[in-house]
């Protein structure tokens, strides 16, 4: 259950608290803050956000309360692997090395995920850029207009938009200062994934 809005109020100017005076305010400050008279009702809202793991409390300690630090972000981002780097421009052999990425829980999907680093510039209009990270979904198969990672005759790898033809595959950037890449016959291109995200880090 959520907490309610005072209590995150409360949470709020406990966490502003320990901002500026380094540590937290006692029961009584907070009370007098919120015109909480009752000293059993600063306990229901501090037991509150006790219970929801939003705070830690030090029994019998004036200043004993600890803000808990969100560890959600930590626990939801997970590792995949880091397999190499893929063109984003004309296509370049496949490189296999062994790192990992973290992503975030919303990209993840059923089944196998890995990362590879763009080199190039032919997909800058999807808002994918040299050096940032692609996250795949590893498949065989795509759908027109999702954008893939694909080998072309076993060893040249390229990320680019797949639209299958009668007797061809069009792989189509995101920069009007490239040619498509037709495939012919459609059995030359093997599809590696499909791409799900994005991690962009910048440079200081």
């Amino acid at each position: 259950m959520p907490i309610t809005a005072r209590q995150q109020k409360v949470l709020d100017y406990i966490s502003h608290y320990f901002d500026v005076h380094k540590e937290a305010p006692t029961m009584v400050e907070i009370g007098r803050e919120f015109g909480l008279r009752s000293s059993a009702s600063v306990h229901h809202v501090i037991s509150r956000l006790e219970k929801e793991g939003l705070i830690r409390r030090i029994p019998n300690v004036s200043r004993g309360i600890e803000l808990v630090k969100d560890q959600t972000a930590a626990e939801e981002n997970y590792e995949v692997p880091l397999l190499g780097i893929v063109a984003a421009g004309e296509p370049i052999e496949a490189i296999l090395n062994y790192d990992t990425v973290c992503i975030p829980r919303d990209m993840m999907k059923q089944g196998r995920m890995f990362a590879l680093r763009v080199r190039g510039d032919s997909m800058i209009d999807d808002q994918i850029r040299e050096d940032d990270f692609i996250i795949l979904h590893a498949r065989q198969t795509a759908e027109n207009g999702q954008t893939v990672v694909a080998l072309i005759d076993g060893n040249d790898a390229t990320v680019k938009r797949f639209y299958a033809g009668r007797n061809h595959v069009r792989l189509e950037p995101a920069n009007p200062n490239y040619q498509p890449i037709i495939v012919r016959p459609p059995d030359r291109l093997q599809i590696q994934g499909v791409v799900v995200g994005v991690i962009r880090k910048y440079k200081h």
